[in-house]
């Protein structure tokens, strides 16, 4: 074997990044004998039959073939027609590019936007993933500081603007904290895009998982600001098909252009029989989602209330998304804890409940608890957290 020292070295880049938290906490192991994972954001519906069905129909009919790199054209037209419908901006198929999930279609808009050194505007508590991924393509992310209420102030984010600021990315509802932009932030966010230009990745993974009002697009708002705006889907959440690994980002002519020969070097397409179970869902009546967003949102009520009185913790109602952000800053204070990642250690090894930890976005203090989890799991969940964070 050859020694460490001696092998080649891995770029800054590859040195710097490390593997997704999210992952890293699903994976890790647990001392209790019955662990409950509240960690990932994956719904535990089954995808609507009429997906499932069509994938495997793609399979016995042979439809398994080498693909468009853009994806099919009936499902980039399927696409760029659902997401008129919901933010009333016209695009042409060739507006949309198919891609091997949300992830993908962020990184892939990001390697054809940045150059060395860009700055790219990320709003805490984020998604890590946003984080990695600007350093991943050579950028440099600026984290804006949230309010009280989990949300950027105007001020803070025109306090983080640069010369080299380059791009925005707006996640909502947001990961981790299933919060909504109101009007005044969205509207200001808008002004600063048209006044210096900005690109605005907007993803929309969460987007129709609202529980307490209609979705809220961004470029419903702002329709002048779709040659600038790169809007992220994918089908994981809204149809349960994670497994699936696709999504989809829609832009300027231009901007997919250089996505779509990016993906001829690198995955060449997504899944071709991911593709045809995603046709199938688009082409649905929505009465499925809005079941399952009734299940969630049933999910949601709870898990809020059962820790909405313990001593030294605050939650916030999510108007979306999959998940509860606890701030339990107060209780590790007042219990001799030192850091949340220490909260999630004793949480996963002692009552058997797994987490994630804040600080792995941007919010140390806080825990992120999915709802996504079966619902009896999430009920055993949350009657442990009730006996451990209730304890005397």
């Amino acid at each position: 074997m050859i020694p460490a020292d001696s092998m080649p070295s891995l770029n800054a880049r590859a040195s710097s990044v490390g593997i997704s938290p999210t992952m890293a906490a699903a994976a890790a192991l647990c001392k209790h004998p019955d662990p409950v994972d509240l960690t990932v954001g994956e719904p535990d519906f089954l995808p609507p039959p009429e997906a499932r069905e069509a994938a495997v129909a793609a399979i016995r009919e042979g439809r398994t073939k080498y693909g468009p790199a853009a994806g099919l054209p009936a499902l980039r037209d399927a696409v760029s027609q659902d997401l008129a419908r919901r933010d009333g901006v016209a695009r042409a198929a060739e507006n949309t590019i198919l891609t091997a999930g949300g992830k993908a279609a962020i990184h892939d808009a990001l390697r054809c936007i940045l150059n060395p050194g860009d700055e790219v505007l990320i709003f805490a508590p984020y998604w890590p993933t946003f984080r990695d991924q600007v350093l991943w393509c050579g950028g440099v992310p600026v984290i804006v500081q949230p309010g009280a209420d989990l949300l950027p102030s105007v001020e803070s984010i025109d306090a983080a603007l640069s010369p080299r600021t380059r791009a925005v990315i707006l996640n909502q509802p947001s990961n981790p904290t299933g919060r909504v932009w109101d009007a005044e932030r969205l509207a200001h966010l808008a002004k600063v895009a048209r006044e210096r230009n900005l690109w605005i990745i907007l993803d929309q993974v969460y987007g129709t998982v609202t529980y307490d009002g209609p979705e809220r697009p961004f470029l419903a708002q702002a329709p002048d600001l779709a040659d600038r705006c790169v809007v992220v889907e994918s089908f994981s959440k809204r149809f349960a098909m994670t497994g699936y690994r696709l999504g989809s980002a829609s832009a300027p002519a231009p901007l997919i252009t250089a996505m779509v020969a990016l993906a001829s070097s690198t995955v060449t397409h997504p899944s071709i029989i991911a593709q045809h179970g995603a046709l199938a869902a688009l082409a649905l009546d929505g009465s499925w989602q809005r079941e399952t967003v009734d299940s969630l949102r049933v999910r949601r009520d709870r898990a809020h209330a059962a820790l909405s009185g313990l001593p030294g913790i605050e939650v916030q109602l999510p108007q979306g998304a999959l998940y509860l952000f606890p701030k339990v800053s107060q209780w590790m204070a007042s219990h001799g804890v030192a850091s949340d990642g220490e909260l999630v250690a004793r949480l996963r090894d002692e009552v058997g409940v797994k987490t994630l930890s804040g600080a792995a976005f941007g919010a140390p203090g806080h825990l992120r608890l999915s709802i996504a989890a079966p619902a009896a799991e999430l009920e055993k969940g949350m009657e442990r957290l009730q006996g451990f964070f209730g304890a005397k």
